[in-house]
């Protein structure tokens, strides 16, 4: 196919990597594939028929109806055994419950058996611990709409958590808000390299001599506000470090492995997306509260008729705060950071040179502060 025959799709500086277009085409002539920052990227094959749903259904080229501004509340987990596993306050897992009670399924961000993270769907509660605990990489989707689209043709309540561009990719690609879906974005300030992710887990099984088998980017530690990142290897042994310490978390901090559409991100705006918004609540009060946030505290935004229904049914420990508070602490609702001046660099680097010469000159600590706002409040350290 030649490139004045093929379809015009966004640029490669604003995809999200949603896939809606390789999951829409109806012959599927587009494929998802790493480009040399290994992020996924469409490909469009000689299988294409040139009838133009790729490019109708891309939710970048696409301009949404804004909605009323959200209602804004401070939630968590009555459970504290659940609340420790999970990213913030416990929230999701009391979504994801109730659905699945009702007979639904869920879908969301999982390690595979390779700690590559993916989109998977859980059917019993047995599944859920999978979904809980950030996962600081893009997760690949893979057939994930179409499965939705599956159970929603059942007649089933299906829950999609996801990034904002992830929900507004499902919504394109199924051509409708479904009555049965109930969509729950994630509070995202960038999405990191997969394939750079894939290199870290490589070079740590080389140091160690050992497989990683189970990892957890942003482990809660008792008395601690930041988190850690702890690798789990086969045989024994671990690695456990403040996240700030650890690679992938320096990578984030000097913001060098965000997806290029993130530093243009359309959706870090409090016009959302989903039916509700989860992330943790940073800015409360230091007398707010004082133990429920060193346990960890959710933002919960209810975005949508649907969102409120849901959530006057959830068993929740929840207080109403200002919006204006949330959004001020919380650049996922503001505006997205800006690329460093070493990210190309990097990420040339990381396409020519041996990882180990990657990592030693970029991704080790050193004197130079640069702590974007949004990274230093996922650590709990205070803005120098």
């Amino acid at each position: 196919m030649t490139e004045s025959t093929a379809p015009q799709l966004v640029t490669h500086l604003r995809c999200t990597g949603c896939g809606a277009c390789a999951a829409g085409c109806p012959k599927g002539a587009i494929h998802m594939l790493p480009d040399r920052e290994g992020f996924l990227y469409p490909t469009v094959t000689d299988a294409c028929i040139r009838c133009g749903h790729c490019v109708h259904i891309c939710p970048v080229l696409k301009q949404r109806e804004p909605r009323p501004e959200p209602t804004a509340f401070a939630a968590w987990n009555d459970d504290d055994a659940v609340r420790s596993r999970s990213g913030a306050g416990g929230v999701f897992m009391l979504l994801a419950e109730f659905i699945l009670d009702d007979g639904g399924v869920v879908f969301g961000a999982a390690l595979d058996e390779q700690l590559q993270v993916r989109h998977i769907c859980v059917k019993s509660k047995n599944e859920l611990p999978r979904l809980q605990g950030a996962k600081l990489v893009q997760s690949q989707l893979g057939d994930t709409y179409s499965r939705v689209r599956h159970y929603l043709d059942q007649g089933r309540r299906v829950l999609f958590s996801g990034t904002p561009c992830q929900v507004d990719g499902l919504y394109r690609y199924l051509g409708e808000h479904p009555e049965k879906l109930l969509t729950c974005d994630i509070l995202c300030s960038g999405v990191p390299s997969p394939g750079v992710w894939e290199h870290v887990l490589h070079s740590m099984a080389y140091i160690k001599r050992k497989k990683p088998q189970a990892v957890q980017f942003c482990a809660k530690c008792k008395g601690e506000k930041g988190r850690r990142f702890r690798v789990r290897f086969e045989g024994g042994g671990s690695y456990d470090a403040p996240l700030a310490k650890s690679e992938l978390g320096l990578g984030i901090k000097r913001r060098l492995l965000l997806r290029p559409c993130c530093h243009h991100c359309p959706y870090m705006t409090l016009d959302r997306v989903g039916d509700l918004s989860l992330g943790d609540y940073w800015g409360l009060p230091k007398d707010y509260r004082p133990e429920e946030q060193q346990k960890g505290i959710s933002l919960l935004l209810v975005n949508s008729v649907k969102g409120a229904h849901m959530f006057d049914l959830l068993p929740l420990k929840k207080e109403k705060r200002p919006l204006s508070e949330a959004a001020a602490a919380n650049p996922a609702l503001s505006a997205p950071v800006q690329p460093p001046e070493e990210r190309s660099a990097f990420f040339e680097a990381f396409a020519q040179q041996p990882f180990q010469q990657v990592r030693t000159r970029f991704l080790q600590p050193s004197p130079i502060r640069s702590k974007p706002h949004w990274w230093h409040k996922l650590l709990g350290k205070k803005e120098r």
